[in-house]
């Protein structure tokens, strides 16, 4: 019987067997500082022209990066920071994902005090929120012994835990001081405003107005349903530039699995896309088709990437062949399935969608809709949105039509036992 140890070789011994060190795939994007984003960052040079172009100005920069659920966002913003980092040592930039029931002034407020761990002011600003610091920060206290006051002494007590009265005008100091290190300014990057209620994020928004026309340069990111349409637009004058990502085409996504793979392959650097080494352990027909099935979302991309190659290693391949790519495949379709965690409605609307292969308000009848126990399609739409959110369906890029396709290979082994 094999033991931990032997599964353990076994598993890097069958990685190494399709020629590569690790599985480069992963559905979160790295940090802003890391090599490996640098490595596999692939395509946008139009929205990275267009985001730089805004930082060549003495304007306040305020940029809005929308685009639907694992389109890139993150990847995208955490590519600029790199960037900015590389290019411009002067200027500080901070990174952080928009928590549960904070404003926007107020997480600036941690990012950039995280970003300052030497500066004293700073961290007590995140002490106070009983956000762990890199320093014991204590309340001083004068402390006096004796009758008469002699022997009077300073003592030491743990500071409150307390949000900041006044965010805005928290951050407002805690600009200028970083303006004293970092002379060219302060970037503050906030994401995920996407992962939140839309009629949240509009209040965010509103609320953070003044925020948003303030010392620093502001790049967010959020789904453009989650916005008003004057928000999106420069009517109020709240952001410089709108950006929508839009999916990556064939070309770049299969430059980025190059890329990818170069990033953890052994004994082949080769990049040309003409070439058969580029993609390998794929051949040129399973990474196209590979390509075709991630429909330009780097997020789908990622979790079908990994799930073929693990599939690959447990089958102890060489090479991505057909049949080892249709086994990956509904693997990655399986663990989606499983992720989404559907409700009854839910599942029986997947069913329905991989039956007829897409959906729209155009098409779907009246019976269908009862099956599902709704009487218009504007109820099943949330439904349609969940599943697109665990890339279980995708919507088509369509102005005269709502159209939803199945992003699942039918059919899937359980499935087709049960038919």
């Amino acid at each position: 019987m094999a033991t931990a140890d032997d599964i353990f070789d076994q598993s890097f011994n069958n990685l190494e067997r399709l020629g590569l060190r690790a599985i480069p795939f992963t559905a979160s994007p790295t940090n802003q500082s890391s090599e490996t984003l640098q490595q596999v960052f692939t395509g946008r040079e139009k929205d990275l022209r267009q985001v730089f172009n805004q930082f060549t100005s003495r304007e306040r920069r305020r940029i809005l990066v929308s685009g639907r659920i694992g389109i890139g966002k993150s990847a995208f913003l955490l590519e600029v920071l790199g960037v900015l980092d590389r290019k411009l040592p002067d200027l500080l930039t901070t990174y952080i994902s928009l928590p549960n029931e904070l404003d926007l002034a107020t997480t600036a407020l941690i990012a950039v005090a995280k970003a300052l761990p030497n500066d004293d002011w700073a961290q007590q600003q995140l002490y106070r929120m009983g956000i762990p610091t890199s320093k014991v920060l204590k309340a001083r206290s004068a402390e006096v012994s004796g009758s008469m006051g002699i022997g009077g002494k300073l003592g030491e007590q743990d500071l409150p835990i307390t949000a900041p009265e006044y965010p805005a005008i928290s951050l407002d100091t805690l600009l200028e001081r970083a303006r004293e290190k970092y002379p060219r300014g302060v970037v503050i990057a906030i994401d995920d405003l996407d992962k939140q209620n839309p009629s949240r994020v509009r209040q965010l928004m509103h609320d953070a107005q003044g925020t948003l026309k303030g010392q620093a340069w502001y790049l967010l990111t959020g789904h453009p349903l989650g916005m008003t349409a004057d928000m999106l637009t420069s009517e109020r004058g709240l952001f410089d530039l709108q950006l929508p990502l839009e999916e990556l085409d064939p070309p770049t996504t299969y430059q980025m699995l190059i890329n990818y793979l170069n990033s953890v392959r052994i004994n082949n650097d080769c990049a040309d896309p003409a070439d058969p080494r580029a993609v390998l352990p794929f051949t040129p027909e399973t990474a196209r088709r590979l390509c075709e099935e991630s429909r330009g979302k780097p997020r789908l991309f990622n979790r079908l990437g990994n799930a073929v190659l693990a599939k690959a290693a447990d089958l102890r391949a060489k090479t991505i062949t057909p049949d080892v790519l249709e086994l990956g495949l509904q693997a990655s379709a399986r663990t989606r399935i499983q992720e989404a965690a559907l409700g009854f409605q839910e599942e029986r609307l997947r069913q329905m969608l991989q039956e007829r292969g897409s959906l729209s308000d155009e098409d779907i009848t009246l019976d269908e809709l009862r099956q599902l126990g709704f009487s218009s399609f504007s109820e099943v739409m949330p439904l349609l949105e969940k599943l697109e959110n665990f890339d279980l369906a995708y919507q088509l890029p369509q102005e005269d039509a709502t159209t939803f396709e199945a992003l699942v290979l039918p059919p899937l082994e359980d499935e087709a036992s049960e038919a």
